[in-house]
Parts: structure tokens; C-alpha cells; sequence
């Protein structure tokens, strides 16, 4: 990732992030999804309370990692660390709480949903460990950002799409929903890293204008 001479010194403010449509209405339909099915199932279990508890911290860091990166500024490089910590203890306990559940309530959730949240569980723990070899390891922060993308977009977000019927009553949609959302969430995330390179290149033309030089810092 390129980082300017004197970046620290232009920080940006706490709104002007990443901008991005996308981004904003997943986000708040995440939150939707939570607050909404989630609040009432609170004290069903031990598994649940805990499991909507840190998924709601696991939507909140992610998110706010996509819309403050590194390249923001020297205060938002430690705190995306620090996010970014605990984006990946979150995920890995929303993960096994989830788990748990689809254990101790496999009879209570449609087969096509219980196929769906194993896939994307599955994808999620790979996403997060591939995520953290290649910004660990490998040492390649875009390709981590791309990861970290794909991420967001399907195991994240597809979950909440899944159950997007139940949110509105919708009694007849079928295994052609529930399947029909992993599709979604792989166009989701094209676009998302689409719209987010663009918007890096963008940024990155603007500050090679404002500066004589430049240094690579990863």
C-alpha cells in the first residue's frame, strides 16, 4: 500500500471514510437482521445471547474497517489494527456459537438453511485465515483487503439475506431463496472491490499530486 510523505499530517475526519453506497445499505441491513431477529432470541440460549452479541461487534469492526483504512492516517492505522483483532476473535466466536446452535436446534431450521450457513461458515473461517497470511505473511495488504472484501459480502452478509423472508413474512419463498443468495453475495463482492479500487486509485492519483515524493510503507 503507498503512503505519501506527510500523511499523518493530512488525517481525515472521522466521516470522510470510504465512501460507498454499497457499503452503507449492507451495513444498516445488517443491522436490521440483528436487531430484528436477533434482540428476541437473546435469552433462548447461552449460544444465542453470546452468538448475537459478537456478531453485532463482528458487523460493526468489519464494516468500519472497510470505511477507515490504513491509508486514512496514523490513528486509523492502530485503531485498524486493533479493530482488526478483534473482527477476527468475533468472527471465530460468532462461528462456534453458530455452530452450536445449528447443533442444539438442527431440527427447528429448514435443511436449505442449515446447507447455507455450514457453507458460508465454512468460508468464513477460510476468508479469515487466508486474510491473515497475506497481510501477516505475504505481506500484501491489497490482497488481504480483497479477502477481507469477499468476506464481508458472503459470509457475513448472506446469512442475514438468507433469513431475509422470515424478516418480512414471507412464508413461501423456498430452497430457491435460500440457495439463490450465495450467488448474490460473489456479485456483491465484485463490485464492492471494484468500486473500492477504483476509489484507491483515485485517492492515490490525488495524493501523487499534492506530493514531490513518495514511500512504500505495508
Amino acid at each position: 500500500m503507498v503512503h505519501t510523505h506527510g500523511e499523518d499530517d493530512r488525517q481525515r475526519a472521522i466521516w470522510d471514510g470510504n465512501r460507498s453506497v454499497l457499503l452503507l445499505l449492507t451495513t444498516l441491513f445488517l443491522l436490521w437482521f440483528i436487531f430484528h431477529m436477533g434482540i428476541p432470541l437473546l435469552n433462548k440460549s447461552v449460544a444465542h445471547g453470546i452468538h448475537i452479541t459478537v456478531a453485532l461487534i463482528f458487523a460493526l469492526t468489519c464494516a468500519w474497517n472497510m470505511f477507515h483504512t490504513p491509508s486514512h492516517g496514523k490513528s486509523y492505522r492502530k485503531a485498524h489494527r486493533v479493530s482488526g483483532w478483534c473482527a477476527m476473535i468475533a468472527g471465530a466466536v460468532t462461528l462456534l456459537t453458530g455452530v452450536t446452535i445449528l447443533v442444539q436446534f438442527a431440527d427447528v431450521l429448514p435443511r436449505a438453511n442449515k446447507i447455507v450457513f455450514c457453507i458460508t461458515g465454512t468460508l468464513q473461517i477460510i476468508l479469515q485465515l487466508a486474510g491473515l497470511y497475506m497481510i501477516r505473511i505475504l505481506r500484501k495488504p491489497s490482497l488481504h483487503r480483497k479477502a477481507m472484501t469477499v468476506m464481508f459480502y458472503t459470509s457475513l452478509l448472506m446469512p442475514a439475506v438468507n433469513r431475509f423472508p422470515d424478516m418480512i413474512g414471507w412464508e413461501h419463498a423456498g430452497s430457491a431463496w435460500t440457495f439463490g443468495t450465495m450467488p448474490l453475495g460473489a456479485v456483491l463482492a465484485f463490485f464492492a472491490i471494484l468500486f473500492q479500487e477504483m476509489a484507491l486509485q483515485a485517492e492515490g492519483k490525488q495524493a501523487g499530486n499534492s506530493d514531490a515524493g513518495s514511500s512504500e510503507d505495508a
